[in-house]
């Protein structure tokens, strides 16, 4: 109780900031300024908090802000604060908050983000400070589907290493290259420990400011034997796109707890490890050379040290780490070292990879040739002042030229159906030729009103339109009707819910029309391309993705060949021989923006499809079309 009101329901207490023993779990108590726990009243406006600790009755602290608003003076608002005995927590000791009477409607993809950033919070090492797990669970079972746990993000690693240091050498080491099953074009993986290293590479050294190798002696100091261990991720696109878990919570991971720490007894000594800590230099030396560099968010690893042994590495008494004497840089040092060696071997099977899956190696006109000029320039011009004169009109070319190619990529989208419209209307017009010449009115009279339709409807795409409150059904009917011959000739069925749906929102008739049409051809190459049998495209139209109403087409076709992180770049395209413009979705995604909609790659479980989508396996290649629904 006297927590509660003294400290929970006092701003900016120093309590914690004061407090820098570790508990009985060994974790140092985080939180210094004493305000987070106001975030939690962003959420509701009624609070329940429920607390207790070991052999004592619950303490319950309610408070309702919106009786606020039958008062006069802030002084007159009451909070409840009562004990009772143990109905909630039982026996055990713990906090619940229950929020009530929410600010906002929370949709199932940004619950499902909710999970991606509490599932950052854990730890894939075991130490014993940090034991410390975060449990995600909800009353409806299907909605954290498929999204990965800690041992789903450790097992998205690529790359592993581990080691023992000791004196001036690496006592043992073991590197392992462990690709997914999803890799199939390698053949194996690799392992190499320490037998396979020659004696030399084992020698801990540096190098001094004149390149020069000095060697490193831990002996020199009580610093002890250190282990090491680090697992290695790879995010590019070609190859990230590969991995089994769910991507974005493994991002999100990464980005949160990159890094090495370091443990001492397993208790760890902060802030090592900490996004803004970068104690190895990682990110100033990007670390390696052949296959890629390695940076902080691309990496986990671990540092152990005896406390006994460990007596010259001495701790600052602000939780920031060790005094940086030359103990330390000895250990630093040697762990770097480390890193290097395991890092060197890790970029050996990185451009094993590279060169079997980076395919999308497609050279942007114009910027490719400029990039060239100024890699050159960076390298060859010794002269400060005439390099930085080149670069800097360089730098004003590229700047010029990207303006200009904005302004023509978002003019071209009509241009990019231009030979579907004519091929198109050839077909109707012979056939049409064809039933006059039989002498089949009917038949010509059938094909002249479709002739006149499919015409209309591609007047409506390529015309000029301002942002109005529109039927997005009546924008999923003319894309239909302009590519109806199109799904007969491929034997494609379409599955849509636009006749039942009177969901509006703002947004330009043209546009939005152009821009589905795109996706339906994307979608109508896959199939046909991929040879799939009994051929489906859905489009649903939704209400589930907050703040929008969306258009949602999806197929049951192969899927992205191109890593999504990537796709709505201009000039990437997966088609082979690169037979595509690569332009289709970057001036979708442009359009979208400029109606102040959102085009979103998403998966089959951020929305809760229709039956008919789930069971007939209509889930590849989705992609939201997410209109505003106010202007």
């Amino acid at each position: 109780r006297d927590i509660i009101e003294n400290i929970w329901l006092t701003i900016g207490t120093d309590n914690k900031y004061k407090n820098i023993i570790p508990n009985e779990c060994g974790r140092i108590p985080l939180g210094e300024k004493g305000i987070g726990r106001l975030g939690v009243h962003k959420l509701g406006n009624e609070i329940t908090l429920i607390s207790k600790r070991n052999n004592s009755k619950e303490i319950i602290l309610n408070i309702d802000w919106k009786k606020l608003n039958g008062i006069e003076n802030i002084e007159d608002f009451e909070i409840e604060l009562s004990e009772r005995e143990n109905l909630e927590i039982g026996n055990n000791s713990g906090t619940k908050i229950v929020i009530e009477d929410l600010k906002t409607i929370w949709d199932r993809r940004q619950l499902r983000n909710v999970y991606r950033a509490l599932t950052s919070l854990n730890s894939p090492f075991d130490e014993s400070n940090d034991k410390f797990k975060v449990t995600v669970s909800s009353n409806r079972k299907d909605l954290f589907d498929k999204l990965p746990d800690i041992d789903d993000i450790k097992s998205a690693a690529l790359y592993f290493g581990k080691c023992t240091l000791e004196g001036n050498k690496i006592k043992s080491i073991k590197y392992e290259f462990k690709p997914w099953t999803s890799l199939s074009k390698i053949d194996s993986g690799r392992v190499k420990t320490t037998k396979d290293f020659k004696s030399i590479e084992l020698e801990i050294v540096d190098i001094d400011e004149k390149k020069k190798i000095v060697p490193v002696d831990l002996n020199n100091y009580n610093i002890g034997p250190i282990d090491f261990q680090i697992m290695i991720f790879d995010r590019a696109p070609e190859i990230f796109n590969y991995v089994t878990g769910e991507k974005k919570t493994i991002n999100t991971y990464l980005k949160e707890n990159g890094g090495i720490r370091v443990y001492r007894d397993g208790v760890r000594v902060y802030n090592y490890g900490e996004t803004d800590n970068d104690w190895l230099e990682i990110d100033i030396k990007r670390v390696g050379k052949l296959g890629g560099n390695v940076s902080n968010n691309i990496i986990i690893g671990a540092v152990k040290l005896n406390r006994e042994k460990s007596t010259d590495l001495k701790e600052k008494t602000n939780r920031e780490g060790f005094v940086e004497d030359s103990a330390y840089s000895a250990f630093s040092t040697a762990v770097r070292y480390a890193l290097h060696l395991i890092v060197k071997e890790r970029n050996y099977d990185k451009e094993r990879l590279t060169v079997l899956y980076k395919k999308h190696k497609v050279i942007e006109p114009v910027l490719s040739d400029l990039n060239e000029v100024i890699e050159i320039v960076e390298e060859k011009v010794t002269e400060v002042e005439t390099k930085n004169e080149l670069l800097k009109y360089l730098a004003n070319i590229n700047s010029q030229y990207k303006e200009v190619k904005e302004i023509l990529i978002k003019s071209a989208n009509a241009g990019l159906n231009l030979s579907v419209v004519i091929h198109e209307i050839e077909k109707l017009i012979s056939q049409l030729t064809g039933s006059i010449n039989r002498n089949d009115l009917k038949k010509a009279r059938s094909i002249s009103l479709m002739l006149e339709k499919i015409i209309r409807g591609y007047s409506a795409m390529i015309k000029k339109s301002s942002i109005t409150n529109h039927r997005l059904s009546s924008i999923v009917e003319t894309a239909l009707d302009n590519y109806q011959f199109r799904f007969s000739d491929h034997k494609i069925e379409i599955i849509s819910n636009f006749k039942e749906s009177k969901l509006k929102a703002f947004l330009a008739e043209a546009e939005s029309i152009s821009i589905l049409t795109n996706l339906l051809d994307n979608s109508i190459y896959w199939l046909s391309y991929s040879r799939t049998e009994n051929k489906k495209i859905s489009i649903y139209i939704t209400d589930q993705i907050s703040g929008f109403n969306s258009i949602i087409v999806s197929d049951n076709g192969p899927g992205f060949t191109i890593p999504i992180e990537i796709a709505t770049n201009p000039f990437i395209t997966g088609k082979p021989h690169n037979i595509g413009s690569g332009l289709g979705l970057h001036i979708a995604n442009e359009m979208m923006k400029a109606m102040k909609g959102k085009l979103l790659f998403i998966d089959e479980y951020d929305v809760d499809f229709p039956k008919v989508i789930k069971t007939q396996k209509i889930n590849q290649a989705i992609i939201a079309l997410c209109f505003p629904k106010e202007k």
